[in-house]
């Protein structure tokens, strides 16, 4: 690596700080040209709106009420999630540096959400289920009510099954965002870019 290419990697990690606002607040950076988009500020909205979906569809397809599988699966996807936005981010920014550092990088920057997040889901397993599933239907006179109350009743006991999992989890990842890379500390980054 020459020495212009790592001062311009440099240059590219202090302006790509994530919770780096001192230059401008984070509403500025929210509402100023296509910031929404920018690599601050895509892991606080986007992994998690991602993750909602997925793990929703993946507990609505397999139909798995194991919180303890979900967990795992949970962690899965929000490593792929994590991984898959990091690596297209660090390829965009960092056009000059060997793409397998690249790669090394957003390993290591997808491994902290991934693990909080397992844990934040595997530990909300202990909390009570939102209610109890006791829906009651009105006969209607379709010919397959019996199997229409079914799934109902599955879908319903499979939302009060993961619900809380799914919002402790989704703050565990915060959680993981900000403590890994503490809010106007530039030394304290821990995010690996270029």
């Amino acid at each position: 690596m020459t020495k212009k290419s790592k001062k311009n990697d440099d240059k590219i990690r202090k302006n790509n700080i994530i919770n780096d606002f001192t230059k401008k607040n984070i509403f500025e950076y929210m509402f100023s040209n296509n910031s929404i988009i920018n690599y601050k500020l895509i892991f606080y909205w986007l992994p998690p709106l991602i993750f909602v979906l997925s793990v929703g569809f993946i507990i609505f397809i397999t139909h798995a009420e194991s919180q303890y599988f979900i967990s795992f699966i949970a962690g899965a996807t929000m490593f792929t999630i994590y991984f898959l936005i990091d690596i297209i981010y660090q390829f965009i920014l960092c056009k000059k540096t060997n793409k397998l550092k690249l790669i090394k990088n957003s390993f290591m920057n997808a491994l902290v959400p991934c693990i909080f997040v397992t844990i934040g889901y595997f530990l909300s397993i202990i909390l009570r289920d939102v209610k109890i599933c006791n829906i009651q239907y009105q006969e209607t006179g379709i010919e397959h009510s019996g199997e229409l109350r079914k799934m109902n009743t599955d879908i319903t006991r499979l939302i009060n099954i993961h619900r809380n999992n799914i919002i402790v989890s989704l703050f565990f990842y915060l959680f993981s965002i900000i403590l890994n890379n503490p809010i106007n500390k530039k030394r304290c980054s821990n995010n690996n870019l270029c």
